[in-house]
C-alpha cells in the first residue's frame, strides 16, 4: 500500500520575504527600519511632538530599495510604526503619501490619526 503525502503549497516570494523580515525601531535616528535577512532595505522617518497634551508622531517618508517594492514590505514597515503609535497611546500625522494611503485603506486604524 502506497501512502500519499499532501504536497505543501508553494510559498510565494512575498510570504518568504515577510518571514525573513523584521521591523526595528531606531530611536536615535527617529526612524523605523526594515531588515530582510539582516540587510537594511527600507526606512520610515518620523518626528515626535506634542499637540494639545497628546504625543503625535508625524510620519515624514517611507522608502524601500526598488528591488523590494511590490511585495507588501512597505505595508509591513508602516504597520510596525503604527503599532508603536498605538502602544504609546499616541496619534499619527501622516505627511508621507504612503502612510496617508494606508490609513485610508485601513479604516480600523484611522482613529489614531491626528
Amino acid at each position: 500500500m502506497q501512502v500519499r503525502r499532501k504536497k505543501r503549497p508553494q510559498q510565494t516570494a512575498q510570504s518568504i520575504l515577510h518571514q525573513i523580515s523584521e521591523v526595528v525601531h531606531n530611536v536615535g535616528q527617529s526612524r523605523f527600519e526594515l531588515y530582510v535577512a539582516g540587510d537594511l532595505v527600507g526606512v520610515l522617518g518620523y518626528s515626535i511632538d506634542e499637540t494639545n497634551g497628546e504625543k503625535v508622531l508625524t510620519i515624514m517618508h517611507t522608502v524601500l530599495y526598488d528591488e523590494f517594492s511590490g511585495h507588501g514590505l512597505a505595508t509591513r514597515l508602516t504597520r510596525g510604526a503604527l503599532d508603536y503609535v498605538v502602544d504609546q497611546g499616541a496619534k499619527v500625522r501622516p505627511v508621507c503619501s504612503y502612510t496617508k494611503h494606508y490609513l485610508t485603506t485601513h479604516p480600523g486604524v484611522a482613529p489614531i490619526a491626528a
